[in-house]
């Protein structure tokens, strides 16, 4: 770890002069290594390292001098250790004697450091900028604990800069605007200090946080400039902070700036007046407007259980029958949010923004558990407008363990087809008229006068003609 007093130092030196102009004058240079040695003027008329040796901060090294024989430089030297001498009475900086230590951790340590830290705002120090959206950030936790760990910033993500393999020792070039990136951030933070508000961890236990400088949060002015693209696997941890990202980030893409220089702007979609025809599945419905013409609508940004995932399968058919209950026959309106072309062996398809009666009904089948949200490649902006509302729902989902997230599917139904035995369709009619109404779902129309029944009461299915 650090000597007692190293970090308390190099603060002091730190606040005097990053980010302030200063005078150099070299005084000399070490033939073999090329150092150079010299002494540095400060604005306010302040010299270095004097004003060091008069705080504290600095040792006269007990061998300076010995074979000098510039008689200005011993001149120096003496005043130098006067201030050393008054510094030493007066118990200033490291020679206070006791304290000074500051345990340093360079990672989060674990669980433990996020309950207690999470959504709180504490001072850091930016010790490394290693690319536009990664920081090496000293937290400034107590005056004797400090955490030094790799932090993400919130909500964003920059190009990948240069770097060497290590295995290799090759050099990979940067994407495109990534060395731009981090000289943004460097030129603005390296050594600064500034507020971390911590949201969350990665996978990985890296720190995610908002790094907040004089002037705001860093992330904004990286997404303003086009030097970064809004990062959703962030949203459900920002919450409503996420919105003034997404709006920067819409504003370099107006600008066409950067890396968004071949953003095409999407079409703003009419709601559409229509009218539900027919349920495919939970994230997929037929609508007819009013003139009888029919077309197949997908929920924007959403999908219902996948057939080939084993632990949503099984709830294939609750939340399309949740999706019957609430939407068959109804009037509701489309937005078109895009196009997705037809691609491994799926159809091209429609993605559209669903209300009814002002409800959204991409969210409402989200919150119910019976969807989930999908995770858009990071130029696809054929996407839901509420697409961050959406992720935040699917987290409540998950944690209620609401729908498909409880893991306990109900029993599925076995429908009886009573076509295909006359016996028993006559024991069943005869039960059906005496209940004169039955409840019953058309499920499929074969013709105009011919159609299949389903009566989940009576756990049948038959043929109407």
């Amino acid at each position: 770890g650090d000597e007692p007093f190293a970090f308390q130092s190099r603060e002091y030196l730190r606040n005097l002069v990053v980010g302030k102009p200063i005078r150099c004058t070299i005084q000399y240079t070490i033939p073999n290594s090329g150092r150079e040695f010299g002494t540095a003027k400060l604005k306010d008329g302040g010299e270095l390292p004097d004003e060091l040796v008069k705080a504290g901060w600095l040792k006269v090294r007990e061998d300076a001098g010995r074979k000098e024989e510039n008689e200005e430089v011993l001149e120096r030297l003496e005043k130098l250790r006067g201030y050393e001498s008054e510094a030493k009475a007066e118990g200033k900086g490291l020679w206070a004697g006791t304290g000074g230590v500051i345990e340093v951790q360079n990672d989060l340590g674990g669980p433990e450091f996020m309950k207690e830290w999470k959504g709180k705002t504490v001072d850091g120090v930016v010790e490394r900028v290693l690319s536009g959206d990664r920081l090496l950030v000293r937290l400034l936790l107590s005056e004797k604990k400090h955490v030094q760990p790799m932090t993400l910033l919130a909500g964003i993500r920059t190009p990948a800069t240069e770097r060497t393999v290590p295995s290799t020792g090759t050099t990979q070039p940067a994407e495109e605007f990534g060395n731009e990136a981090k000289q943004f951030v460097e030129s603005r933070l390296l050594q600064r200090q500034v507020k971390v508000e911590i949201v969350g961890a990665s996978p990985q236990g890296q720190l995610v946080a908002n790094i907040i400088h004089p002037r705001g949060n860093i992330a904004e002015f990286l997404l303003q400039d086009g030097l970064a693209r809004c990062n959703d696997f962030h949203s459900t941890m920002l919450g409503e902070k996420m919105a003034a990202l997404r709006s920067a980030e819409k504003q370099a893409q107006s600008k066409k700036l950067r890396l968004h220089k071949h953003h095409v702007a999407k079409a703003v979609g009419d709601n559409q007046e229509m009218t539900v025809s027919k349920i495919v599945g939970a994230d997929t419905i037929f609508v007819k407007n009013k003139a009888g013409a029919e077309k197949r609508i997908s929920f924007s940004s959403i999908r219902g259980p996948r057939t080939n995932e084993a632990g949503e399968s099984p709830f294939r058919e609750e939340a399309k029958e949740f999706l019957r209950q609430k939407l068959i026959g109804k009037h509701v309106k489309i937005s078109i949010d895009g196009k997705k072309p037809a691609s491994e062996g799926f159809e091209a398809k429609e993605v559209a923004t669903v209300t009814e009666k002002g409800k959204n009904i991409a969210l409402m089948l989200v919150e119910a558990g019976w969807a989930s949200v999908i995770r858009h490649r990071k130029d696809d902006t054929d996407r839901a407008s509420n697409y961050d509302e959406l992720l935040a729902a699917q987290e409540k989902a998950k944690e209620e363990l609401k729908g498909m997230w409880s893991g306990k599917p109900q029993k599925a139904k076995q429908y009886t087809d009573l076509s295909e035995n006359a016996q028993k369709a006559k024991i069943m009619l005869a039960t059906l008229q005496r209940q004169k109404k039955v409840p019953a779902i058309i499920d499929f129309c074969k013709a105009g006068s011919r159609f299949t029944v389903l009566i989940p009461r009576e756990n049948v299915k038959l043929t109407m003609v």
